[in-house]
């Protein structure tokens, strides 16, 4: 071929895209890109790993933190060709409970440079294969791989290189923005390194101006296991900064301490950053000197950072053992029993004891058997939650307590059944009436069975709660192994059994009740209305999730329920008929009831009205004031000084919304935050919201109610569950 023909040739190859097919798996796409559509012999250019993680899923830096794996790359490549190592980008700190991780979510490029071999032939294609293995978190860890393939043809020199220009390719400002990420060496700055102790100083200095930005910052050692990634405080100083980290338990004394440091929102890229390069990232490498005591520079002052679990709270300590999880499981359990969520299940327990009352002899044996079936239905209801709880987990799912009630479904059904038990205390029906004749039979000779039952509607009533010491225990059972975590559960279920159980048992009380009479009818009736108030809250938050039209559905479903049960129950015909049409009844009342459910059943196909938690605000209304949970604005709001205080909350938790009613949207407490120059942030978890399960892992908690206070340079302030105008008037002044 005449030479006069190669550079047009060449020129045309420049423009092939290159080849390389991506491989999916499970949790990550992953392929070999290149930031060049071609090279020339003995040329060098870069390619990369480019993945690709599904939400939330993430994988690690060089330095993975406490706990993970590296992604690595091995290389087959054409004879005389090399690939250099890995140019890691700077990662992002990964909470997951009280440990702390490097490394990356969404879309990733590990870069490296790759060298043709000098021999090449013009025109020729270099078939490059790796084998790449990476290990895939989110509450679980994966570990994945796979052979990956990339094509890169090679040109001739002459006119064509001059085509080899930026953006060659499609993945061409990928790698740009990745080099933007990336570290170059820390120049005119002095850093120093002082160990005391397990204590570790870092500090960066040189000569700023006043006005200098001085964005919050990051740090990231290389080597592993040398400090506690969780133990990271960074600070402001007159010439510049100083981080305060920790050094593990056990491990050696570092000689030297190298890594990088990476500011955060420093600049627009392209302009000069607090470095003095365009990028946001440094590298250092210093000497460690031994001091009896840290010498701190002059005017240290705290810089506001991501919120660390060494969380103070307002009468509670932040870390928990087991012995100490126990006692606050038990603690909080008993509490449970007085928290709203559980009063409508008050009138059936209130009832049950009303007739043991008066002066009726009474079995013990009998008492004590309904007091061991209502515990035995509290503690496995609780255990078998908790089981699912850690199962879903397990398999991937970010939920936490009261994750049941984020299905539309289970709040269908719970407003049917407690529609239901209302129908019943009014005395529309009786369930036996319902049942064939051998199955109420064998029921009303198992007394039992009712008290059992019993403690399973309790803990479904109970789960969407958390009640006072029961969230410091609940973060920390799922943190913990599954037979730790159940045992937690465990103690939670006790703690709510006892009361009740106590009550039963213990005789005298019940002597001071009036004899059975027409009096407990009326109490039974006046009972009921509990039960209906619970199943207004239950369809308004079925409107939260599915819309105005979703909870239209649900209302006409408990109608058809309600005359589903007057058809069954034969109050349609005054009772008559033998057994045959008591069974044809039943089976009409069946049918009606399972054709409004089929219609009505809230999990997608119902609803087409917009859920109200995505509807605006009143203007001018306490709700207003509330911006909806956004970790990037917390940041911002920190950054600039300015405190923020989050409450975690979801429609189905009934203590948030008395709490939200009665303290938070009060105006005393909107002008106290208002005062205090407080930005006001709500979580919703009413539907399922991983980003918001993740923030509150990070609190050491796993449901709501949760009210956080998150100030400037200082570590953030848990509230109690049970808010009162002086404990948020306290929190405030804090500040």
């Amino acid at each position: 071929m005449h030479v006069r023909l190669m550079c047009p040739i060449a020129a045309l190859v420049c423009f092939l895209p290159v080849s390389a097919q991506p491989v999916k798996t499970e949790h990550v796409t992953a392929e070999l890109v290149a930031e060049r559509s071609a090279v020339q012999p003995g040329q060098s250019l870069h390619i990369g790993l480019h993945l690709q993680h599904i939400p939330h899923w993430h994988t690690y830096w060089r330095n993975p933190g406490d706990s993970g794996l590296p992604t690595t790359l091995t290389w087959t490549l054409p004879a005389g060709s090399e690939a250099g190592a890995i140019e890691w980008p700077a990662p992002q700190r990964l909470p997951i409970g009280p440990l702390v991780n490097y490394g990356y979510e969404g879309e990733l490029l590990l870069p490296l440079i790759f060298t043709a071999p000098a021999d090449a032939q013009p025109g020729s294609t270099l078939n490059l294969e790796a084998k790449a293995t990476w290990l895939v978190c989110r509450d679980v860890c994966i570990p994945e791989s796979a052979t990956l393939r990339l094509q890169l043809p090679v040109v001739g020199g002459g006119a064509a290189v001059d085509a080899l220009t930026p953006g060659s390719t499609e993945h061409t400002a990928l790698f740009e923005r990745t080099r933007e990420a990336q570290s170059e060496p820390l120049a005119g700055w002095t850093v120093d390194a002082q160990q005391a102790g397990r204590e570790l100083l870092v500090t960066f200095s040189k000569p700023l101006e006043p006005a200098a930005p001085r964005p919050a910052l990051q740090l990231f050692p290389y080597a592993e296991q040398v400090i506690e990634p969780a133990q990271h405080e960074v600070f402001r100083t007159d010439s510049g900064y100083a981080v305060k980290l920790r050094l593990l338990d056990g491990a050696a004394a570092p000689v030297s301490f190298s890594g990088i440091v990476v500011a955060q929102g420093d600049s627009v890229p392209g302009t000069p950053t607090v470095w003095g390069g365009t990028r946001r990232s440094a590298e250092f490498d210093t000497p460690v000197r031994t001091v009896a005591a840290l010498q701190w520079p002059e005017g240290a002052k705290a810089l506001a950072q991501e919120a660390v679990l060494t969380t103070e709270t307002l009468g509670g300590a932040p870390d928990l053992g087991w012995a100490t999880a126990l006692l606050l499981a038990f603690v909080g359990g008993m509490v449970l029993n007085l928290m709203p969520c559980v009063f409508p299940v008050l009138s059936i327990k209130l009832l049950s004891l009303a007739k043991h009352g008066g002066d009726q002899p009474t079995d013990a044996a009998a008492l004590r058997t309904h007091a061991l079936a209502y515990s035995a239905g509290v503690v496995l209801s609780f255990l078998a939650l908790a089981a699912l709880l850690l199962v879903l987990r397990a398999a991937g799912s970010v939920i936490g307590w009261g994750f049941q009630l984020q299905e539309p479904g289970v709040v269908f059904v719970l407003a049917l059944l407690f529609f239901a038990l209302g129908l019943n205390l009014m005395g529309a029906f009786e369930f036996g009436g319902l049942l064939p004749q051998g199955l109420a039979t064998w029921r009303d000779r198992r007394p039992a069975v009712d008290a059992l039952a019993s403690g399973v509607l309790a803990v479904m009533a109970a789960s969407p709660c958390t009640a006072p010491f029961m969230g410091a225990a609940l973060g920390y059972a799922i943190t913990q192994s599954p037979a730790v975590s159940l045992s937690v559960f465990g103690a939670l279920g006790l703690g709510m059994a006892l009361p009740y159980a106590l009550l039963v048992l213990l005789p005298g009380w019940r002597s001071r009740l009036p004899r059975p009479g027409a009096w407990m009818l009326r109490l039974k009736q006046a009972l009921a209305f509990p039960m209906f108030l619970t199943v207004v809250w239950l369809v308004w938050v079925l409107g939260q999730q599915v819309g105005i039209d979703g909870a239209a559905k649900v209302l006409i479903a408990l109608v058809v329920l309600a005359f589903a049960i007057w058809v069954a129950s034969g109050r349609s015909t005054a009772g008559q008929g033998g057994e045959g049409q008591a069974l044809a009844r039943r089976v009409i009342g069946g049918l009606m009831l399972a054709g409004a459910l089929a219609w009505s059943w809230p999990v997608g196909a119902l609803g087409g009205g917009e859920p109200a938690t995505a509807r605006t605000a009143k203007p001018g209304s306490p709700e207003a004031a509330w911006a909806p949970y956004d970790e990037t604005l917390i940041a911002e709001r920190l950054a600039a000084g300015q405190p923020v205080f989050v409450d975690f909350t979801a429609a189905w938790c009934v203590s948030c919304q008395v709490n939200k009613r009665l303290v938070l949207h009060t105006d005393a407490t909107m002008q106290a935050f208002a005062q205090a120059n407080v930005a006001l942030m709500r979580a919703d978890w009413t539907q399922r919201d991983a980003r918001i399960t993740e923030a509150l892992a990070r609190y050491g908690r796993n449901g709501v109610p949760v009210y956080l206070l998150l100030r400037p340079g200082r570590e953030p302030l848990l509230l109690p569950e049970i808010l009162t105008a002086a404990v948020v008037r306290d929190a405030l002044a804090t500040l």
